[in-house]
């Protein structure tokens, strides 16, 4: 069963989020679906919250988040890793999400 969430948002925040999902292949729902399954299965929130950033500058962020992703490719590619719709559909089987 689908349902649908409504949640208010600053409009320049959603249209940069957008854009930035959609130049890695997603939309706005799939992205907040992968989000709240990642809380889910850490029981919390997928990453750190602190008061200092400790990405850097946006540029040496960009070069991590394409360095982690090249190596996910490889890691699928020689049989590795997996793809999301087969991690979600465990997630579904074990925890009835």
């Amino acid at each position: 069963m689908k349902t649908s969430v409504n949640i208010k948002m600053d409009t320049e925040l959603r249209d940069e989020a957008k854009a930035l999902f959609g130049r890695m292949g997603l939309d706005m729902t799939t992205a907040v679906n992968m989000f709240l399954i990642a809380a889910l299965r850490e029981k919390g929130l997928p990453f750190a919250v602190t008061t200092v950033s400790s990405c850097g500058t946006e540029q040496e962020f960009d070069e991590h988040v394409v360095e982690k992703l090249r190596v996910a490719e490889i890691e699928l590619q020689s049989g590795h890793g997996r793809s999301f719709d087969d991690f979600a559909t465990e997630l579904k089987q074990r925890y009835g999400l």
